[in-house]
């Protein structure tokens, strides 16, 4: 739903529109059409060549503590910022000098963004102290039990089928069967992850190792860096506008600016949003499983709120694991728990999540599966995560670039005033509505598209 521009945007994009004013924006559009081509040539130029890719993967290594910093600072800011509040109005000295004053902000700063860190970890650590042992348990019992649980299956079958296939039934439960079953499960998975042969899977494991161990090491480098970004973040933003408006003019920075600061509003709503929403639907799925008495309630809840973080894909790849998991235990309580999953994100999409995350992006439904389609396909998962925050900006950019131009031929910015638009009349530059043209009017549709009227012709 469109909105109408505060005085602010009215004036940064002219009530009364400007050629200069116009090419500004049009050139940063064009530039950032052709900045988004280079990244997606670079990407696809890089998958294709080995020695280009080793290279990039070598200085994604190096920099990706500090990746983590930006992101620990950029999530933990309101929480520096909470604690920061209060330490002021306790410690800052009222009669003292400015000297004094400037060095007690600069310790009160630390010790809030430390503070801010530390109850991440805080977090982190009593999540998965809790978590991830009763996670190891259900994994352990499923694997220890996966011969009884698929026997388990094939009775319920016999059962609602009336015994009408108890021989091909009976004969699949025998434990020779079902071993052999399991073993061809087992190849197919290490064939998909190409660890059918056994150096290929030391191999695999040991690069698995090695790089859960770097991300590891890079996300502790990634909380002393995101201290230090937190305490100086006003001089880094000081430094990165003065290299902006020392690069462009005037009128470019403060394009960039206005678009930066957009960037920041899309993104810390829509990321911290999410995560928030999909917390809360963890928590939901957890204590309802515990009121059903379905199986395996902390991994089942973990996989659903994890995964729900994807936008609109998430919930069903969270689903098919989970439901496989419980009906491989219990075939019916797997059939409830398909049916609790169905009502839960329906209850998530119209409830939860537009009051947690509101109107952050502003794209429409379809404008958020192209989104979620397109990023996936060409970069993944994190594609996936990052694809409708970078598209409601570019929406955003479009937006102001059309309502723009609108204006400038004295048309209506807002797009509710083109739904029901027939024509546009060429001589008053008025919009004629579909059902306010009479039979009469028709024939004008010859001279707007340079054709003769059949009286002409004669």
């Amino acid at each position: 739903m469109d909105r109408e521009p505060g005085r602010s945007e009215m004036i940064r994009w002219g009530e009364k529109p400007d050629r200069n004013e116009f090419r500004h924006y049009m050139a940063a559009a064009f530039a950032a059409i052709i900045a988004g081509i280079v990244i997606i040539s670079f990407y696809f130029i890089v998958k294709r060549f080995d020695g280009l890719k080793a290279s990039i993967d070598a200085a994604n290594r190096v920099l990706l503590p500090f990746v983590f910093g930006l992101a620990i600072a950029f999530m933990m800011n309101p929480i520096m910022e909470f604690f920061e509040k209060y330490l002021l109005k306790w410690f800052l000295p009222r009669k003292k000098s400015e000297e004094t004053i400037r060095k007690t902000r600069h310790i009160i700063r630390l010790i809030s963004s430390t503070v801010a860190v530390i109850v991440l970890v805080g977090i982190l650590v009593l999540f998965f102290s809790i978590v991830t042992p009763q996670i190891v348990s259900s994994i352990t019992y499923i694997l220890n039990h996966i011969n009884e649980q698929l026997a388990g299956v094939l009775d319920w079958a016999n059962q609602i089928t009336g015994k009408r296939f108890e021989e091909t039934l009976m004969y699949a439960k025998e434990d020779e069967n079902i071993a052999n079953f399991i073993d061809n499960v087992v190849d197919m998975a290490l064939k998909y992850m190409k660890w059918d042969e056994q150096s290929a899977m030391v191999s695999g494991i040991t690069s698995s190792a090695m790089l859960v161990g770097r991300v590891i090491f890079a996300f502790f480098v990634g909380l002393v860096a995101a201290i230090y970004i937190l305490t100086d973040k006003e001089i880094f933003k000081g430094q990165a506008k003065k290299m902006v408006y020392g690069v462009f003019k005037p009128q470019h920075a403060n394009i960039i600016m206005e678009v930066a600061r957009k960037a920041r509003d899309v993104f810390y709503g829509f990321i911290v949003g999410k995560i928030i929403d999909s917390a809360i639907i963890g928590l939901i799925c957890y204590v309802s499983m515990l009121i059903l008495g379905m199986p395996y309630p902390v991994l089942v809840a973990v996989i659903v709120g994890v995964t729900n973080v994807i936008p609109i894909f998430g919930p069903y790849i969270g689903a098919v694991p989970t439901v496989t998991i419980i009906f491989f235990t219990n075939p019916t309580k797997g059939i409830i728990f398909l049916l609790y999953i169905i009502i839960l994100q329906q209850v998530d999409g119209n409830i939860i999540g537009p009051k947690i995350l509101g109107d952050s992006t502003g794209l429409s439904a379809f404008w958020v599966l192209f989104a979620i389609v397109v990023g996936g396909g060409m970069f993944g998962v994190i594609g996936m995560l990052f694809a409708v925050p970078m598209m409601a900006l570019i929406y955003y950019i479009c937006q102001r670039i059309f309502r723009y131009l609108a204006r400038k031929r004295g048309l209506p910015a807002e797009t509710g005033a083109y739904l029901k638009l027939d024509i546009v009349d060429p001589v008053t530059g008025k919009i004629v509505m579909m059902k306010a043209r009479s039979v009469e009017e028709k024939p004008a549709e010859h001279k707007r598209f340079g054709r003769k009227k059949p009286e002409e012709k004669q």
